[in-house]
């Protein structure tokens, strides 16, 4: 007696159940361009058309499929998890081209050129589920209706993938409101892809260097550890094996916001916040996958913004971290946590002195505007032993001190910490400690300091270190010695 019965699942409900897996657009895109990568590509364009009905292409020149590898590369789970890849191979499931295509669309259209004959598949959703069989169309490729432009792409060999009847992006029907919210998620798509992929395009993967274009325009690479500047700091490196798999852990820290160029503060302030954008980036054969997390380990912190840590594994040792199907969520096995847990006090460290410095360096002095006194709690009052405040004092009447005082009590209770924390966490360089004024009017400012100072009866360098410590001339340091000399000539 057979005990046994075949069950065959509902074409039509998988693939509609499917669409909900978890892409966005971001997503969505990098695991089709994964697809590029391990086709040996070199140069990809995603084009997206909005002329009469929202279509996007990806187009790479890769060494393209003929007809039965196209078929097979349309099967759903084609390839098993456990199944050995080649290195240039950043798939997993053999879902990702499916999967993320019809996430965003309702119909996938793949042309693809082997040897300069042309191959053309399509799946149709709506076919599927009016048929509930997967039923794959095969396209002759004179039928598609594709720009030349694109079609001389690939040629001799490569690939496009076409996805039609996108519905998951809604689309005002006010044309300007339309391209309005395009070019917000072309930017966000952009952005996001030069970061995933930013050792691709750089140049440092183990594969060959890409070029990504968008729309026609190149897409740059984002390095999330700011190599390129010179008080970037390499903290440590280890290296642990994982069931003979190397798993390399660097730490860094990231400079001082000032140490930055312009061009790189500007960079890391719109492409990723130093607060949020602390925490591990792991790295799965050069492609990141997530980013910005300290898995539990410490809490994300001021003190800590400046830490990161590159980690970087194998393919061959996905199942130990858990990867789930759009390649954006993994779990670092026990072993890296582990070696992750014994670096992360030396980045965290390094990266608490970077952004503690120059407070501590103020500290140091006795002639500070202002005073930290630390005991249960931390709190910050006006240094009333400050020549300046001293001065004043000494020219005031018995009640106008006791103003004075309610005065600076009044200030030191209302010191807005809350707003200085975060205006400096997100735009530290637009925190200016001086308005904007010119050579000029410094300098007067100065002459009348001196005046209240009454510095003809100082010391000169005594004077001289009080209009520094002030912070009044910052932005004019350099004239200070011309000033004071003028002064006492």
């Amino acid at each position: 007696m057979d005990n046994t019965r075949l069950l065959m699942p509902s074409a039509a409900s998988i693939l509609q159940s499917m669409r909900d897996i978890g892409y966005t657009l971001d997503t969505a895109v990098a695991d089709i361009i994964d697809n590029s990568i391990a086709a040996s590509a070199t140069h990809i364009d995603l084009i997206f058309n909005t002329h009469s009905a929202p279509q996007f292409l990806i187009i790479d020149n890769g060494l393209g499929m003929n007809a039965d590898e196209l078929y097979q590369a349309l099967r759903f789970a084609t390839k098993s998890p456990t199944e050995i890849r080649q290195e240039r191979d950043l798939g997993r499931f053999g879902l990702g081209l499916k999967t993320a295509s019809f996430s965003q669309a309702r119909k996938l259209t793949v042309l693809s050129c082997k040897n300069g004959q042309l191959s053309a598949a399509q799946w149709d959703l709506d076919y599927v589920i009016q048929s509930d069989q997967w039923l794959l169309k095969v396209i002759d490729p004179s039928e598609l209706e594709i720009d030349e432009i694109y079609l001389d792409k690939i040629s001799k060999h490569g690939t496009i993938v076409i996805w039609d009847e996108i519905d998951r992006i809604e689309f005002s029907k006010n044309p300007t409101e339309a391209q309005k919210y395009l070019g917000f998620l072309l930017t966000k798509l952009r952005e996001h892809l030069g970061l995933v992929f930013h050792k691709f395009i750089e140049g440092k993967a183990k594969t060959a260097k890409i070029k990504l274009c968008l729309n026609h325009h190149e897409i740059d690479a984002f390095n999330p550890f700011c190599l390129s500047n010179q008080f970037t700091q390499l903290i440590g490196v280890e290296k642990i094996i994982v069931e003979e798999s190397e798993v390399l852990l660097q730490a860094y820290t990231l400079p001082h916001f000032s140490k930055m160029t312009s061009a790189e503060y500007e960079v890391f302030k719109k492409r990723s916040d130093l607060l949020n954008g602390q925490g591990a980036y792991v790295y799965r054969n050069d492609r990141l996958m997530v980013w910005g997390d300290w898995f539990r380990l410490i809490p994300k912190t001021e003190n800590s913004k400046y830490a990161r840590v590159e980690i970087n594994f194998d393919k061959k040792i996905d199942h130990k971290w858990t990867i789930d199907i759009k390649k954006s969520k993994a779990s670092p096995p026990y072993a890296v946590l582990e070696a992750l847990k014994r670096i992360v006090g030396k980045i965290t460290t390094a990266s608490v002195r970077i952004s503690t410095k120059r407070v501590s360096k103020s500290l140091t002095t006795n002639e500070s505007p202002w005073n930290r006194f630390s005991g249960e709690g931390i709190s910050y009052r006006i240094n009333t032993n400050f020549p300046l405040y001293q001065h004043l004092v000494s020219t005031l009447s018995d009640d106008q001190r006791l103003h004075l005082q309610s005065l600076m009590e009044v200030i030191q209770s209302s010191l807005p910490v809350q707003s200085i924390y975060s205006d400096m966490a997100v735009n530290p360089k637009q925190v200016v400690m001086s308005d904007e004024i010119d050579q000029q009017q410094t300098k007067e400012k100065f002459i009348r300091f001196a005046k209240f100072m009454q510095a003809e009866n100082m010391n000169k360098a005594v004077f001289k270190d009080a209009a520094m410590s002030s912070s009044l001339f910052s932005q004019y340091i350099n004239n200070l010695d011309q000033w004071v000399e003028e002064y006492y000539a």
